[in-house]
């Protein structure tokens, strides 16, 4: 039985408590997940092991004990595979993103057939299933917006054994390569088997090493994947611009400068660093390759001045650059000393104005 683990310190809900996301609750066939007042929690026993909510977490909190996505998409294609099914070591073909199943066409050379013949008799296709048709769709659109001449077909195949034991052979003799050192203990085995079979609902608290974690702020594995995956596509004679709502896991951002009153909040949360400033905070940059879409920065736009830009250019894939959303003029405040977004008017930052306004309705001084 699989285990499902999470990694707090990965999740948007750990570090904003604004934050709305709830990709894995959507999406989980068995409905194990939950999310209350940003505590995310499970029962390890009802879940079925899919790998579902991995995929489709912008930050890729959670994780299998027995299957890794990126060992996976490593195997197949040095297998020279050609056939995702849940057959031949995949959970679920929900289990992987649409980056891996983009940087799998992306690098292989073969057709790659998605099989959903078994999804006929799966008691968790009611839900699965139109996630993998819906990713392989979106694959399917930016492969031919990027004019790679690739696709990735849906096909119910019904895999003969002598297909299944090549497959097999094949990944055993990879394996044997890769040798005992990522092999997981028996001891471990038998330890995740006990947890997965825990009854007890599992709530995820925060340590003092998550916090640590947080910190660090680095892209997702899949992220790192499909950037690799890019040195292996042509480049368009075009660079074309798709609606944001064809893309899912990538943006990119406007900044209304006239309202924003530069509190820092947005690139401080950023999980994966892609909006960033300078030692003085009189710049606001934004790095599209690393934006994983978790919306995380607009949940705690108190004034909403970020927003997504209602188009993508797919150029970025192929002549990435950092943009500046916007420019400061820095001052020191003349109370507090620290520096500051000057707007106009007197040189006092956000927090001593709103004090000095509270001081004087307090003295009914107007």
């Amino acid at each position: 039985m699989s285990l499902l683990t999470l990694d707090v310190s990965k999740c948007v809900h750990t570090s904003n408590k604004f934050a709305i996301c709830n990709k894995c609750v959507e999406v989980c066939p068995v409905e194990t997940i939950k999310i209350d007042e940003s505590i995310v929690s499970f029962t390890p026993s009802e879940c079925v092991g899919c790998g579902g909510c991995d995929a489709v977490c912008p930050t890729a909190a959670y994780e299998l004990d027995d299957f890794k996505p990126i060992n996976y998409v490593f195997n197949f294609l040095e297998n020279d595979l050609e056939i995702l099914s849940c057959k031949n070591e995949l959970p679920c073909i929900a289990a992987l993103s649409v980056e891996e199943l983009l940087s799998i066409a992306l690098i292989s050379p073969n057709t790659i057939t998605a099989d959903i013949g078994v999804c006929k008799e799966c008691l968790i296709a009611n839900k699965n299933l139109p996630l993998i048709k819906e990713r392989v769709e979106e694959v399917n659109f930016l492969l031919e917006a990027m004019e790679q001449g690739k696709s990735i077909e849906l096909k119910e195949l019904n895999m003969s054994p002598e297909v299944q034991e090549e497959n097999a052979l094949s990944r055993r003799k990879l394996l044997s390569k890769e040798g005992l050192k990522k092999a997981v203990s028996i001891k471990q085995q038998l330890q995740n088997k006990v947890e997965a079979s825990d009854t007890s609902l599992k709530v995820h608290e925060v340590t003092n090493v998550d916090i640590v974690k947080i910190k660090q702020k680095n892209i997702p594995d899949r992220r790192s994947l499909l950037l690799m995956a890019m040195k292996y596509a042509k480049v368009p004679e075009n660079f074309h611009t798709i609606a944001i709502e064809d893309i899912s896991f990538i943006s990119q951002k406007d900044l209304d400068e006239s309202t924003c009153t530069n509190c820092q909040m947005c690139y401080r949360i950023c999980p994966t660093g892609a909006l960033s400033s300078d030692g003085k905070g009189s710049v606001i940059n934004f790095n599209p390759l690393s934006c994983v879409q978790c919306h995380s920065c607009h949940d705690l736009c108190e004034p909403n001045s970020l927003t997504l830009r209602p188009t993508f250019s797919l150029a970025n894939f192929f002549e990435p650059k950092i943009e500046t959303l916007v420019r400061f003029d820095i001052k020191r405040c003349d109370e507090c000393g620290n520096f500051f977004a000057y707007q106009g008017g007197e040189l006092l930052c956000r927090r001593c104005s709103i004090e000095e306004e509270e001081a004087k309705e307090l003295w009914g001084i107007e």
